[in-house]
């Protein structure tokens, strides 16, 4: 195929070359004057002759998702309009029916298990290998997978997410071949790894270690815009008849064509420069690990490629702090008086997302921030990032507690032994530390108390603030 085409951009560049009166909807006409949307509402277009339909794609949109399967060694590829979250919705819904076991990662995003109760699955939780030098929860161990299937031998499939938020993960290759040894599908929420396997010092792809399908956030490490991701699909088991009509069900039936024009840029650039593209971030990324180790402040230091992972992408650096009185929430805030704006934190760790955009200019800026610091903060070598901890019993399924009643609402610090009816997911990354359907007990309420404490955000629950919380009939007894 023709990787120097880009189908999609160019179809709506003639349409909004062409001196036409617009009776159609959106409703700006592509007329923004006064605005800084005024470059790009021409080109916010509906679907018209030569422009294609995302539900029914025959031609700029079909051709250029036939181009990203191409480059991303996918059998097929789906673009999405409403992020990775589209993807983890439509994979379950494809392959689980009501009532059915899935296999899948307990530290996987909040989607997934939003699709989990809309699929009215049954999940059987696979427990996460820990990062003790951060805390971390990373992905599943092969003999914990191994394990599960041999005990869940009538599940759909696993799904698993990697790499974490951080960018440590694991080698999916032999995860492939004991899934499919199990007739399963392999799902794998791939949202931080769409850079993965084009150059080689970037991990392999899902779909290069045999994934079945792959759900990528083409926005967060590459190009694209904010909301738009692809789906990619390879082998035969899952049904791709099924999976199109599901993604008309969880798409909008009005998606943004920038959006989708930026998913065609973004394979465009990686099919022209490929290894090429990541060359200047992988040194950048390299020289500010160096950097902060040269500086030298005795609290402050740079993850390195230690832990029980397989890999840690070399894009994200992530800095950790020793210092009593400078906490991952601290250290960010201090960043950001200075300009530098990171992708997160949480108790003792700041991650930087560098990408094939960044610059040598935001490196400098960055370690001159770092420089500013305080070097005489007390240091304590006992202090470690707290340990993630998630809910252990499950009682009922995210399904169940969905339709369920009646639901009670309590103060938080008295939720010991209650059943969680809804979630709590420390933001970002948007893994739930509870889950609806699991039993609260006194290490998860201290740990999120003490979250929220520090300055961290609560997605999925009622109070944000966290001095309530809905449970089940308010009743331990259940």
């Amino acid at each position: 195929m023709d990787q120097k085409q880009i189908p999609i951009e160019q179809a709506m560049s003639r349409y909004a070359e062409k001196n036409t009166v617009r009776f159609h909807v959106p409703g700006h006409k592509g007329r923004g004057q006064g605005s800084f949307l005024s470059s790009i509402l021409p080109y916010d277009v509906t679907e018209l002759p030569g422009l294609d339909d995302l539900h029914h794609p025959e031609e700029a949109i079909l051709e250029a998702q036939r181009l990203a399967a191409e480059v991303f060694g996918a059998e097929e590829s789906f673009f999405l309009i409403g992020g990775s979250t589209v993807g983890n919705l439509a994979l379950l819904l494809t392959v689980c029916r009501p009532g059915e076991l899935v296999l899948v990662q307990r530290n996987v995003h909040k989607s997934i298990i939003h699709g989990l109760i809309l699929a009215q699955a049954r999940p059987i939780y696979l427990k996460p290998e820990m990062d003790l030098a951060t805390g971390q929860a990373i992905g599943v161990s092969l003999v914990e997978l191994q394990r599960k299937i041999k005990e869940y031998p009538k599940a759909k499939a696993v799904f698993l997410c990697n790499p974490n938020y951080y960018g440590m993960g694991f080698d999916l290759r032999a995860y492939s071949e004991c899934c499919h040894s199990a007739g399963m599908p392999l799902l794998v929420d791939e949202a931080h790894g769409a850079h993965f396997g084009f150059s080689e010092g970037l991990p392999p792809s899902a779909m290069q270690c045999g994934a079945d399908a792959a759900v990528q956030s083409t926005h967060k490490m590459l190009s694209s815009m904010t909301m738009s991701s692809m789906l990619h699909i390879q082998g035969d088991l899952i049904e791709r008849t099924r999976l199109r009509q599901v993604l008309t069900m969880v798409q909008s039936s009005s998606p943004s064509y920038p959006l989708l024009a930026s998913l065609d840029r973004a394979r465009y650039e990686l099919a022209l420069r490929g290894e090429e593209l990541f060359r200047e971030g992988l040194l950048l990324a390299k020289r500010l690990r160096q950097g902060v180790r040269d500086i030298g402040i005795p609290w402050l230091s740079a993850v390195g490629r230690e832990g029980v992972y397989d890999f840690l992408d070399p894009l994200k650096v992530t800095l950790q702090t020793r210092a009593s009185l400078c906490s991952g929430f601290r250290l960010k805030e201090h960043l950001e008086v200075g300009g530098i704006y990171p992708e997160m934190a949480d108790e003792r760790l700041v991650l930087l997302a560098l990408s094939a955009e960044t610059k040598e200019e935001d490196i400098k800026r960055t370690l001159e921030v770092i420089s500013s610091l305080d070097r005489g903060l007390p240091v304590d070598d006992t202090l470690r990032a707290h340990k993630v901890h998630f809910s252990q019993q499950v009682v009922l399924t995210p399904h169940e507690v969905f339709h369920r009643g009646p639901r009670v609402t309590i103060p938080f610090y008295q939720a010991e032994g209650k059943i969680a009816a809804e979630m709590i997911a420390p933001y970002p990354p948007g893994i739930p530390v509870v889950n609806p359907g699991e039993r609260i007990d006194r290490e998860t309420i201290d740990y999120l108390i003490e979250l929220k404490e520090q300055g961290c955000r609560m997605h999925g629950i009622s109070d944000p603030t966290l001095q309530t919380v809905l449970v089940v009939g308010g009743s331990d007894e259940e």
